[in-house]
């Protein structure tokens, strides 16, 4: 069995470790010390079956004359090998792809993508995967060194540089590996309406700075870009080259925008349609390509040999409050028995077999079935009652629908003091605000702009698998404005868990503000186990900083605001619905 490390809010981002490596390889210390170093990130592995090769690199010219610098690992002995591609926007990702799957037998070819790294032309991300990718497996099928068994593999951009070319692979491409992925890039930029602030905007403005600078260019970010209004008043220069993609995100809230109807978007959208090799699929429960995810996954061509394996954590990996213990398939281990069965013919193993390897949270074990969540499912509905009392923690989620009239809750939202970031799929960094499973406390009954309602113990536990909805009666006296849902496992011994939180803007939701309305969030899907004794607890505020910008209260494109407003808020009733396993 293979572990995973457990790495909590102490613990570095991998971006930061990865800048570490690099600058020790560079100048200080060899390979011996980056395959120590690297092995919490890659886990427990078979011995290596061989060494590799001094590497080489080459120019690989694209179809326009642009040339990509390339690097190729080859193991020591006789070839020809089974061969990976790692097309790379970050550059450190060959230390925990090509530096290792070359000791077991693979070539392996790492390329920085257009614009990034050592490699030439103009940054803007996805624009040219599709071309750059294919041309990139037309001179790989040229190279002696590869026996006509490819595959793609990498996660985040790298997974979304395979599903560029996924729908036009040449027949030698026995299998994609793509992680914490999927073709919908919208998806990464936009939440509901709402700028991924911690997510697109962070990610755009640390990209040009040299990996050892990151945290650096992520701390100015923070303090003179996020504060900024209007948002496209953002000094450019800190963006260096990605300016000019950030500054189109921030002006495109709409999908429905020509800007994201572009071809290159629409194609990458719908590329998993195409796919017909197996698909090594793999994501987590608090990333935010997750809903994407088991929604594609169920419309590949390819399913019934494909594999969906879904782990714990975030989009990064790293960890919160939820320790592991019993991680029986991490990324590496995985994906190398996947590749030794796809490319060199070596029997999979049984507990690989199937169509979805899921993490069960909160029992900490793993299931596995031909779809997810399991069949035989049912729904649990929880209503929000005792209203008035909920801004002082005293709502109530009750099984049984509320009789008559009640009082409505009321809070007031200021966008110059946010509800911060705790927990969630929405923040790359955690040195800014914690991510994935984080304990909450009861810091929201100290603020009196959240409210707060509580069900009963589950003397049995509860296990929720599936679906996740909170429907709710809304007043407004903002134009637009959000409202933020929240849900968590409280303890018996007090320690309160998120499970799921979400956001919306009213215009996202259809909704003309002031007034009333009733919205709906769909929380992402999650399988989650509550403890015997534990109850459920329902946040509901209007902020959610700095994982996404404070609401201004203003209607009109959210990048052009400059001033901001209080808002009234009422919440007048609502259901939490949920999918749950007997």
């Amino acid at each position: 069995m293979t572990r995973l490390r457990t790495v909590g809010l102490a613990v570095l981002s991998v971006l930061l470790l990865a800048a570490l490596m690099v600058f020790l390889f560079r100048g200080m210390i060899g390979s011996a010390f980056i395959t120590h170093f690297t092995k919490d990130f890659i886990g427990p592995r078979p011995a290596f079956e061989t060494s590799a090769r001094p590497v080489t690199s080459e120019w690989v010219e694209m179809r326009d004359g642009t040339q990509l610098f390339t690097r190729v690992y080859l193991p020591k002995g006789e070839g020809p090998w089974p061969t990976l591609l790692v097309r790379d926007a970050y550059q450190f990702q060959r230390f925990l792809t090509c530096h290792y799957y070359v000791r077991y037998g693979f070539a392996c070819v790492h390329q920085d993508v257009r614009g990034q790294g050592e490699s030439e032309g103009e940054w803007y991300p996805i624009k040219h995967e599709a071309s750059d990718g294919q041309d990139t497996l037309s001179w790989l099928l040229q190279q002696d060194f590869q026996d006509g068994n490819l595959a793609l593999i990498g996660g985040s951009y790298l997974g979304l540089a395979q599903w560029a070319v996924a729908a036009s692979l040449p027949e030698e491409v026995k299998t994609i590996v793509p992680t914490t992925s999927h073709g919908d890039f919208y998806e990464m930029i936009y939440r509901n309406g709402n700028f991924t602030q911690g997510v697109a905007g962070l990610w755009a403005a640390e990209i040009f700075y040299p990996l050892a600078e990151k945290q650096d260019a992520a701390d100015r970010w923070m303090a003179e870009i996020v504060p900024v209004r209007p948002a496209n008043d953002a000094p450019r220069d800190l963006f260096k080259g990605a300016w000019a993609s950030y500054a189109d995100y921030i002006a495109h809230p709409d999908k429905a925008d020509p800007y994201w109807q572009q071809d290159f978007y629409t194609d990458l959208r719908g590329a998993h349609h195409s796919v017909d090799v197996p698909v090594l699929w793999i994501a987590r429960w608090h990333d935010f390509f997750l809903e994407g995810t088991l929604s594609n996954f169920t419309e590949l061509p390819s399913r019934d040999e494909s594999l969906l394996l879904i782990q714990p954590g975030q989009h990064a990996g790293l960890t919160a409050d939820l320790n592991y213990n019993n991680i029986d398939f991490t990324e590496f281990a995985t994906t190398l028995d996947w590749l030794n069965h796809h490319l060199k013919g070596a029997p999979l193993p049984d507990d690989l077999s199937g169509r979805v390897v899921y993490y069960e949270n909160g029992a900490d074990a793993w299931g596995a079935g031909d779809v997810w969540p399991p069949e035989g499912g049912e729904s649990l509905s929880l209503h929000l009652t005792q209203l008035s009392d909920a801004s002082h923690c005293g709502g109530v989620l009750s099984s049984r629908m509320p009789e008559g009239d009640a009082a409505p809750a009321r809070f007031s939202y200021d966008p110059a003091r946010p509800v911060p970031t705790k927990g969630g799929a929405f923040m790359l960094n955690p040195n800014f605000a914690p991510s994935a499973v984080t304990e909450q406390g009861d810091e929201a009954c100290a603020r009196d702009d959240v409210l707060n309602f509580r069900s009963d113990a589950f003397a049995n536990g509860l296990h929720i698998a599936g679906d996740i909805r909170v429907d709710l009666a809304i007043s407004t006296s903002a134009p637009d404005t959000i409202f933020t849902v929240k849900l968590s496992e409280v303890f018996a011994d007090g320690r309160v868990w998120n499970i799921r939180d979400d956001i919306t803007t009213l215009s996202a939701a259809g909704v003309t503000g002031p007034g009333e309305a009733e919205i709906t969030l769909d929380l992402a899907p999650i399988d989650w186990v509550l403890q015997p004794g534990s109850k459920l607890r329902l946040d509901i505020s209007s902020s959610n900083f700095p994982a996404f910008p404070a609401h201004s209260n203003k209607s009109g494109l959210w990048s052009d605001v400059e001033s901001v407003e209080l808002a009234d808020q009422m919440v007048a009733g609502g259901v939490l619905s949920l999918s749950v396993i007997r």
